[in-house]
Parts: structure tokens; C-alpha cells; sequence
């Protein structure tokens, strides 16, 4: 108190007015009050919690808001609603003067352009276990906290032990970037959201930001990372869907290679993971696993699987 009130140049009585009011401010604004072993009080804000100026939107980011509204994943959360709606009502009150000064209701017109009445695929989050875990994460991100998660399906769960940096959507799924506090191979890893089963951040085990991490330069050549060994995998897709594979890039620094018969080498670097072996399945028999082996003998399981399930039916459309 001392120090604020020698720093402000106010008595410790008005520092310690302006501390309470702050704490019941309009502004919400969230005050910490902490003691330390010195048996001092002191002050901290949430970083999360600091309100910020009003931002002027332009025409161009004004559309971007609206597409990744239309978008969201966490249509369900009240939380996520109630903030994203507050947003565009400040957007709506600043495009009501517009429009009342200039006529132009191009606000209007660019809500009406992405409207979205239900998830069009994709990984759609709905329940409050994830939601929590996310919000823990995000909390833990921000604190510098390092977190103990559960993470795996069911039967190959695994205990990690994390420093929470970056969240990506990639496919529809959320990730997060993230130290491994345990592992040297691979510093850095990618954690599904879908994937998590527990979140706990530890309220006393802090990390620093790594000065030596760039996020830019890792999405570039490890997005594909999730965790486990890579590998080079090689698929061959029949000639009739050249164009839709040659269309887009669906892994980062992939190789493409047309054959004469107009069929497609894809070759990629990945781990052999859950989301990829059921893209592959997505193409059904438009698609052969030419490498690695153990990728091609967990297809060729699957495949037999499946069949056994339709018995004589398989065998007399077969024949």
C-alpha cells in the first residue's frame, strides 16, 4: 500500500478507496488482493479481466467478425453466446448512427450474408466437460500455469504433465500447442480437444514463455505432430479423383505425383493417428495405403472387420 500511495503521490487512506471501488467497478475489473510471507498486502489485476479501449471496426473487419460468428463451434456454451452477442450489439449501436447519418445499412446486409442455422460438420463442442476444460486451459495459458492432463481414447489414455501456448483449429477440431515438461524428443506437441479427458492447472508450478519458440515457423512443419512418431505415409488415389485431391492442400509440404493412368501419389509426413486413419476410411476404395506397412495393415484390419460384419451378404454381392 505504501509503495502505491508513495508511486501516486495520494495517502494509503484514498489508495485503498480507489482499490474498493475498483473492485466494484463498472468496468469489472478484478482486483487480487494477496499476502505475502512479509504479512503485506498487495494488488494485482487479471490480465484477462483489463477492460479495452473501444476499437473502430473498418468494412473488412466488421465481415470477418460475422464469418467467424457464423462459424463457431460453441454455439451451445450461454457463456460464449452472451459474449459474442455483446460484441455485435456495440457493433449494431455504432451501425444504427451510422445508418442514421448516411443511410447505408451495410451492417445489415453483411449479418444477413453468413447465417448459419446448424453445424455443417466438423467437430461441434456441446458439452460442459469440454467447455471446462478448455476454460481451465485457456486460464492456465494466460496465468503461465503448468497443467496435469489426461489425454487418449479410453484403453491408451496417458498422463502429461503441460505448459499451455497456442490454440489452432485445424479441420474443425480445436488444438492445443503445448510444452511437454516430461519429454525431450519432441518439445513441443498438439492435444485434440476431443482427445482431453482431464485438465488440472496447478495453482503453484509456473513456466516461462519459451524465448526460443516459434509458433509461425512449428504450424508450418509440425501440425501434424499429435503426439507420436511420424512417418511417411503414401496413399494412391484412383483416377477419377485426381481433381478433387490435386485441388487443395490437405498436409503441409506434401508431395503430389500424377501417374499416366491419371490415379495420385500423396505423400505427406504424419504420426499414425485416429483423425488420420478415418480420412483415409473416408475415401473408401478410391484410396490404397502404399506406405508405411503398419498403416496399410491397420487398413486392411478395418477392412476385414467390416466385412465379417456383413458375412454372406459380402461374399454373394462379391460373387
Amino acid at each position: 500500500m505504501k509503495e502505491i500511495s508513495e508511486g501516486i503521490g495520494k495517502s494509503e487512506k484514498t489508495v485503498r478507496r480507489y482499490l474498493e471501488s475498483m473492485e466494484h467497478s463498472i468496468l469489472d475489473i478484478a482486483v487480487i488482493k494477496e499476502r505475502g510471507q512479509d504479512r503485506k498486502y498487495r494488488y494485482r489485476i487479471k490480465k484477462y479481466a483489463t477492460p479495452f479501449r473501444p476499437l473502430l471496426l473498418n468494412s473488412y473487419e466488421v465481415i470477418a467478425l460475422n464469418f467467424i460468428r457464423g462459424f463457431s463451434h460453441f454455439k451451445e456454451f450461454p457463456i460464449i453466446n452472451e459474449n459474442i452477442n455483446s460484441v455485435f450489439n456495440k457493433i449494431s449501436l455504432s451501425a444504427e448512427e451510422s445508418k442514421a447519418k448516411s443511410n447505408n445499412d451495410f451492417q445489415e446486409r453483411v449479418a444477413n450474408l453468413f447465417i448459419m442455422t446448424k453445424q455443417l460438420g466438423g467437430k461441434a463442442y456441446k458439452t460442459n466437460e469440454e467447455f471446462l476444460l478448455l476454460e481451465t486451459l485457456i486460464e492456465a495459458a494466460l496465468e503461465y500455469k503448468i497443467c496435469n492432463l489426461v489425454y487418449g481414447i479410453v484403453e491408451q489414455s496417458k498422463n502429461y504433465k503441460i505448459a499451455p501456448l497456442h490454440f489452432f483449429n485445424y479441420r474443425d477440431a480445436l488444438y492445443i500447442i503445448a510444452k511437454d515438461m516430461n519429454e525431450s524428443k519432441y518439445k513441443y506437441k498438439n492435444f485434440a480437444l476431443h482427445r482431453m479427458k482431464s485438465v488440472e492447472s496447478s495453482q503453484d508450478k509456473s513456466f516461462k514463455y519459451p524465448s526460443d519458440f516459434n509458433v509461425e515457423k512449428y504450424l508450418k512443419s509440425n501440425v501434424f505432430n499429435i503426439v507420436g512418431e511420424k512417418h511417411t505415409i503414401k496413399l494412391k488415389f484412383a483416377p477419377h479423383s485426381k481433381d478433387y485431391i490435386l485441388e487443395r492442400e490437405w498436409f503441409p509440404d506434401q508431395k503430389e505425383d500424377v501417374l499416366g493412368d491419371n490415379s495420385v501419389i500423396l505423400s505427406f509426413e504424419s504420426d499414425i493417428n485416429m483423425m488420420l486413419i478415418g480420412w483415409i476410411r473416408g475415401f473408401g476404395p478410391d484410396v490404397e495405403v502404399l506406405e508405411p506397412e503398419e498403416l496399410r495393415e491397420r487398413i486392411i484390419e478395418d477392412l476385414n472387420k467390416n466385412l465379417c460384419k456383413y458375412g454372406d451378404d459380402a461374399e454373394t454381392s462379391s460373387a
